[in-house]
């Protein structure tokens, strides 16, 4: 299921472009009302977006670029301010708003990240449904917290190739859809949304993937996000695709190296320029 997060405001012209690009939900920034963000989204705008068809996924990110904003009284503080922008825009209970760690988080910084969702689930109660955005290593750190999320969207970023099994996982940065600067995620179970949309299971562990990317080397990676990009998929190292993780995608790819896990379809050629080849035939294109 194809979802974009952009930080530009959507009209009617340009929601309807991105529906006509494929797209169904729209990640966009909650703060018009509480801190004047041009990159936040205003009523006339999640007009827009439901008047196109399409849902919407409520993020807050304030500062989180560094382990020093995050502090459980941080936490506090955002989640309020998220609850007016909610109120502001009329989200109904038991939508998910998501707040990001957007940045290389290390192992040391991961006690004061869970004490920063701390503040953010006690501020919240229970109103809307508290999710977050970060690294593979951040979420497997929140999941095993005392205040583990309700919601997951994992970025491929600092992620090592790692997949944690999210409701929505972001494999490409820095595209441009319907004419919108955006950054390109799909969904693998129920994130949330506004309207809802997608598998509503609430067990992340049970996730199941129509279609999986791995990808042997670093030179293989570029045309593997181009496989990934078109399927809406994640796209993986192969040196990470754990068994649990291969059996949970019904179809399966390997671009470039000699040889692919059991019923994973390897396109590989001795080159670069023969691996996108193998590429382009599997997709019929030549």
């Amino acid at each position: 299921m194809e979802v974009m997060d952009c930080a530009t405001r959507l009209n009617s012209q340009t929601a309807a472009a991105v529906k006509t690009a494929g797209i169904t939900v729209v990640g966009r920034y909650l703060g018009y009302v509480t801190e004047g963000w041009s990159k936040a989204i205003t009523q006339d705008e999640l007009s827009a977006i439901h008047t196109a068809g399409l849902s919407v996924v409520l993020i807050w990110e304030g500062n989180p670029t560094s382990v020093g904003y995050f502090t459980a009284a941080q936490g506090v503080a955002d989640a309020k301010q998220a609850i007016t922008e909610g109120e502001y825009i009329g989200t109904p209970k038991g939508t998910a708003i998501y707040f990001t760690v957007d940045y290389d988080a290390q192992s040391a910084d991961m006690a004061a990240i869970v004490q920063y969702f701390s503040g953010v689930r006690e501020s919240l109660a229970g109103q809307y449904l508290v999710g977050a955005y970060g690294s593979f290593s951040v979420l497997t750190a929140l999941k095993s917290s005392p205040y583990a999320p309700d919601k997951y969207w994992q970025t491929y970023a600092w992620s090592g190739g790692a997949v944690f099994p999210s409701n929505i996982y972001q494999f490409q940065n820095s595209v441009t859809i319907g004419g919108v600067s955006a950054d390109e995620d799909t969904i693998n179970t129920a994130p949330g949304a506004w309207p809802e949309i997608g598998n509503n299971t609430s067990e992340v562990e049970n996730m199941t993937l129509q279609t999986l990317i791995l990808y042997y080397g670093d030179a293989d990676l570029p045309i593997a996000a181009d496989l990934a990009l078109h399927y809406g998929c994640p796209v993986i190292q192969a040196s990470y695709a754990t068994a649990t993780l291969l059996s949970s995608a019904a179809t399966k790819y390997q671009v470039g190296g000699a040889t692919a896990p059991a019923g994973v379809t390897l396109l590989a050629g001795a080159d670069r320029f023969a691996t996108m080849k193998a590429v382009l035939k599997s997709l019929g294109e030549i």
